[in-house]
């Protein structure tokens, strides 16, 4: 039986230690990952009875708020340890059972797969001539979910009763939000390690309609991007396939933000398309740029009282992620024309750091600008953002400088080899 599988000792020893190393916040019993392994010890065995006998229930969930950067909020579910733990485990096994089987289209939240492949064959789709984008939006998907119809989906391929009731148990959880405790009746809570398969095994059957129907497409979790000839092809198919998911899947498709564009017209994973010669090509939304410069702006902002240590640790560490995940651009320049902008804050910095002339005029004979020069320069009338753009910090705190400091600039991420200081 699929439950026996699920609570043996080397799925829950596999399952314990991928949850301990996330290291994330406590659920509503308030037992971090560092309490955690004594509470395991304790409490497992009881624990592991009531699930062989289908009588264990998850404990509620809590509910946090996190900003997104379109200035609306997502809904995060935070479960205690030892019922991640579990979700783990569930989820370990069952991958096992449905991914096989999941469309080769889809790219979110599966082993070997990931977003710059989906980018990439949506890159492919649009130079065969798939010239238009059906981008759907499926509204508050998660909080959405028909907790009947995917018990029902989930009985198709589970025969383990005990398992069932637990999945469907998990999925009933009270959210406790400010203390306050109520049931839920839809959703499946976003931050479960559960969460993102039983979100792949709903948006299967849509991946497996636009198969059967011959669409080109892409999705990743509840983004799907459906690649057309047409406009009046994109309206057809975006009329479609909206009856479908709210009459088949029971979710609901967000008529304001869905629409028929142009792929270099939309954000697809924080990229969008652009033209080069000959054909299309990948680069950073702009959308994902003014998020990077909020950041930016964050760690840079003058009434912080970071150490310079502290602020270049910070840039470092943004930096290293967002050059990651987004040197698949192809449009270079952009990460030339960000290191530049980075590097004037970061001398912005230094200057209001400086403060008073004397200390100005001392710090850049430090850095070997003589006496004369560094008495002018200091006591100079320029605004802050003037100066950080004339030869008084161009020439002092040059980019070796920063360099040196610890500056980690996304060229140096994205394009090692081309990287001249």
């Amino acid at each position: 039986m699929l439950l026996e599988q699920i609570i043996s000792k080397s799925n829950m020893r596999q399952a314990y230690e991928r949850v301990v190393a996330n290291k994330g916040a406590a659920g509503v019993d308030d037992i971090g990952f560092l309490d955690f392994t004594s509470e395991v010890r304790v409490k497992w065995p009881l624990i592991k009875i009531q699930l062989e006998k289908g009588e264990y229930r998850p404990m509620a969930v809590k509910r946090v708020k996190i900003p997104k950067a379109n200035g609306g909020v997502r809904l995060l579910g935070i479960p205690t340890y030892m019922d991640r733990m579990i979700q783990q485990a569930i989820s370990q096994v069952l991958t096992g059972l449905y991914d096989p089987e999941f469309s080769t289209n889809s790219y979110g939240f599966r082993a070997e797969k990931n977003a710059h492949q989906a980018l990439e064959k949506a890159k492919e789709y649009i130079n065969a001539g798939y010239s238009h984008v059906v981008d759907l939006d499926l509204e508050q998907f998660f909080d959405r979910v028909n907790h009947d119809y995917l018990m029902n989906e989930l009985s198709r391929k589970i025969q383990d009763k005990r398992l069932l009731r637990l999945v469907h148990s998990i999925l009933r959880a009270n959210i406790q939000v400010q203390g306050n405790q109520t049931g839920c009746k839809q959703g499946v809570p976003q931050g479960g390690p559960l969460s993102p398969l039983l979100s792949n095994i709903i948006l299967d059957k849509l991946d497996k309609e636009l198969e059967r129907r011959g669409h080109r497409f892409v999705r990743y979790a509840d983004d799907c991007s459906i690649y057309v000839k047409s406009k009046r092809a994109g309206e057809r198919v975006m009329e479609s396939i909206s009856t479908y998911i709210e009459k088949e899947l029971k979710l609901k498709v967000n008529v304001e933000k869905s629409v028929v564009t142009r792929p270099w017209s939309t954000k697809l994973l924080g990229f969008t398309f652009y033209h080069k010669k000959g054909s299309k090509g990948i680069s950073v939304h702009r959308k994902s740029i003014a998020t990077y410069k909020d950041k930016i702006r964050t760690i840079t902002c003058r009434s912080k009282p970071y150490a310079m240590e502290d602020r270049m640790m910070q840039i470092r560490q943004l930096n290293q992620g967002w050059g990651n995940y987004f040197k698949l651009s192809e449009a270079k320049s952009v990460f030339s024309e960000l290191d530049e902008w980075v590097r004037s804050r970061v001398r912005l910095c230094y200057w209001i750091q400086w403060k008073k002339p004397r200390t100005r005029v001392r710090q850049l004979q430090k850095l070997g600008v003589k006496p004369y020069q560094a008495y002018q320069w200091g006591n100079t009338r320029k605004g802050h953002w003037r100066t950080v753009h004339s030869p008084i910090l161009l020439r002092t705190l040059n980019n070796a400088f920063l360099k040196k400091e610890g500056l980690l600039c996304l060229k140096e991420i994205v394009a090692p080899k081309a990287v001249n200081v």
